[in-house]
């Protein structure tokens, strides 16, 4: 008997879609329960729970244009609200990887040594249009990913030439993203979304997509609670613990068991990953500049056919 999905997966994904919420169609609407007349958004009404064969499929969103349109909203709901938790994963995998007594090889960024990289906190520009609001079969509302609440990461070297590396804004349809096929060791998807803008101490060196206006920064390399734990306890799972009650106190947020259990996931794949790419060296096979382009029916083809020929 064909079973119904629900759980961890995002409602976006597991029930169909009734409305057509198509960027290139549907105008934002204010965002039901917000006070504030601005807030607006494209609205996604969601119906029945889907089975779990009919994922991604028509029978999800029957009005779609295209099938390449139905999944480049998929991975836009996939991505919703996973901002700091991608951030905090590849912050930490760095730091546990490139800076511990045991690390031979240190991070650049123009040539020049990484002094600090962390957490950043703040705000995105981000239109009404490219917005996303979810309406339940019960009515009830769950608001997609908010820009005023965002969270990337920041690299500044020793010169004092900084940049930003931002994993969480597809989901807002910044379509800006690398091809993975040349990252093999980490069984990519085909394409990785990211945003990297640049900033010397003269000021932008590259505008980029968005604007970011950062409220605070927390150092992952110069925590002390965060190198303590790597030091003691050198087994990426022994730490977690550790490393909960500190992002707690960051975030100011109570994980749950399962969102401890995805994070913790995560970390261990991609510092097992970086361990085994350094130690064998194949990290020097990689390109200088990472391939990236903007998601479109062509490119997203394109990625396909390379990671079929690597």
């Amino acid at each position: 008997m064909a079973q119904g999905v629900e759980g961890s997966l995002h409602p976006g994904i597991t029930h169909r879609i009734v409305n057509n919420p198509d960027p290139k169609l549907s105008k934002p609407e204010p965002v039901p329960d917000s006070k504030d007349p601005e807030d607006q958004a494209v609205h996604i009404q969601l119906g029945s729970i889907l089975q779990s064969e009919e994922l991604d499929t028509s029978t999800w969103w029957p009005q779609a244009t295209s099938h390449y349109d139905r999944l480049r909203l998929l991975r836009r709901i996939a991505f919703d609200g996973n901002d700091f938790h991608l951030s905090w994963v590849i912050a930490f995998g760095l730091l546990w990887v490139f800076y511990t007594d045991r690390s031979k090889y240190r991070i650049k960024f123009k040539n020049s040594p990484i002094a600090d990289f962390g957490l950043a906190h703040g705000k995105v520009d981000v239109p009404s249009q490219d917005r996303l609001v979810y309406i339940l079969p019960d009515e009830s509302v769950r608001k997609g990913q908010d820009p005023a609440d965002h969270w990337w990461l920041y690299f500044r070297n020793a010169r004092g030439d900084e940049a930003i590396l931002d994993l969480g804004a597809y989901t807002w349809n910044v379509a800006t993203f690398v091809y993975t096929a040349p990252y093999k060791e980490f069984e990519p998807l085909f394409l990785g979304p990211a945003i990297f803008q640049s900033q010397d101490t003269n000021g932008p060196s590259n505008a980029g997509t968005l604007k970011y206006t950062e409220r605070e920064r927390y150092s992952v390399l110069m925590d002390k609670v965060f190198g303590d734990a790597i030091i003691e306890k050198p087994a990426a799972g022994d730490a977690m613990p550790q490393l909960f009650d500190r992002l707690e106190v960051i975030l100011q947020h109570k994980f749950d068991e399962p969102e401890k259990k995805v994070v913790q996931l995560w970390i261990e794949r991609v510092f097992l990953k970086l361990t085994y790419v350094i130690f064998e060296g194949d990290w020097k096979k990689w390109p200088a500049t990472p391939p990236t382009d903007v998601d479109t029916e062509e490119t997203a083809k394109k990625g396909q056919e390379s990671l079929r020929n690597e």
